[in-house]
Parts: structure tokens; sequence; C-alpha cells
């Protein structure tokens, strides 16, 4: 009886000395993405007007997510197809912007300004829009999308 005493308390012991969970394979951790900067919200913006400017549609539509609403009403679909027509009836567009803030998150940013477009149409003439506007950007498959899009004109 003492020799399983002996036995019992060695491997109690062992089990103290030597945890179960010693070997176990633990997933590493996730990893925390890093946050956006404030830098790649800005060249996104620069990106963003530039290819408005060109006013070709693909590459200017290719910055929105599919799951986009502009001024909390309009959808992806209708989105393209306003800026289809706007693009359509343009000769040149020049927009300018004064960004306020750019605020940065893990996976998104949230960007204010104030913009400036003159748009020259093909059948002449022009107009000047001008007013406050805030862009929700988000990471999205690996590149910086908006997410939402909302803006003002002043009377």
């Amino acid at each position: 009886m003492r020799f399983y005493k002996i036995i019992f308390v060695l491997f109690v012991s062992f089990i103290s000395i030597y945890p179960l969970c010693a070997g176990a394979q633990v997933p590493p951790p996730p990893d925390i993405p890093k946050a956006m900067t404030v830098e790649e919200a800005r060249q996104f913006i620069n990106e963003y007007t530039a290819r408005f400017m060109k006013l070709d549609l693909d590459p200017y539509m290719e910055l929105f997510s599919e799951k986009a609403v502009e001024n909390r009403t309009l959808p992806y679909a209708d989105i393209r197809e306003a800026y289809r027509l706007t693009i359509a009836g343009s000769r040149s567009i020049v927009y300018s912007l004064d960004i306020y803030s750019i605020q940065t998150y893990p996976q998104s940013a949230f960007v204010t300004g104030r913009y400036k477009i003159i748009q020259a149409f093909k059948k002449g003439g022009k107009a000047v829009f001008k007013g406050d506007i805030q862009w929700d950007l988000i990471q999205e498959n690996g590149s910086l999308k908006i997410r939402g899009v909302d803006y003002g004109r002043d009377p």
C-alpha cells in the first residue's frame, strides 16, 4: 500500500511541475489590425478628386463600396447612375477640397471638409457647387472604399 502512495505522490508532483497545457498547441493570437493613417485617408481623398475630374466613371466608382450610401438615402446603384449622368453631361469638372479633419480608426476613417466643384457642361455654360462634405471610409478586401458620403450645398 505504501508503494501506491509513493506512486500517487510522484504523479501529483509531476503534474504540478509539468502542467498538462505546457505541451498543448495554442493558436496564435489574431492579428490586431493597424489603425488607418491620416496620410492613407488623405491620399484616398486626393485619388477620389483626381478620378472624378478625369470623367471616367468605372475607375471613380471603384472607390465606392457596393454597400455605400450617399446623403443617407442613395444606395450604390443610384449613386452610380447619378455620377454617370453627371459625367455624361460634363465637358470638364474642377474639384477642390479643404480638409478640416481626419479621424482614423483600426479599419476606417472619418474625413470632413469643404468642397467646390466647377462643372462645365457639354452643351455650354457652367455651374458652381460648394458646401460641406464628409466621408466614411472603410477597409474592404484590402482597399480603402467609401462606405458613406454626405454633403450639403450652399444656397
